[in-house]
């Protein structure tokens, strides 16, 4: 969340948006080549970069919220790794829920990339159940 704050912060927002949290997912290398094959970085950032609203960035220090959308998304990753047993809430769960919501420009980017859902679906089905390395739950909850 550190990074999609920060990014937020770059464009001056008033509240961490999805297409942030997409951004900062961006960022992890790991998830781009193993779970978006055919979608380019690059594109998105700019694509992004092109639809946002920018404004004056903010004084520091400060600590943004999650918009509505975004609360829902994180809240849909915490589900996600729910039903694959897992203890830890990972990027690729974030990712997940953010390619699966109907309503967010980050969505919409990705559909537009070829982003697979079922693919990243069956990866995250078959992590190793102790495998570490997300976000515990409740860290993610009533941010």
């Amino acid at each position: 969340m550190h990074l999609a704050k920060c990014e937020a912060d770059g464009f001056g927002a008033d509240q961490v948006e999805p297409e942030h949290i997409l951004l900062a997912l961006l960022s992890d290398a790991a998830l781009v080549s193993s779970t978006m094959e055919g979608v380019s970085p690059s594109d998105i950032r700019a694509s992004i970069n092109a639809h946002a609203l920018r404004r004056e960035p903010k004084p520091l220090p400060h600590d943004l919220p999650l918009s509505a959308e975004s609360r829902t998304a994180m809240a849909r990753a915490t589900e996600e790794a729910d039903s694959a047993g897992q203890q830890y809430v990972r990027n690729e769960h974030v990712l997940l829920a953010l390619a699966q919501s109907n309503t967010s420009y980050a969505a919409q980017l990705l559909k537009e990339q070829g982003f697979s859902i079922h693919k990243l679906g069956l990866q995250i089905k078959a992590f190793p159940q102790d495998k570490q390395g997300g976000w515990p739950r409740h860290r993610l909850k009533g941010k």
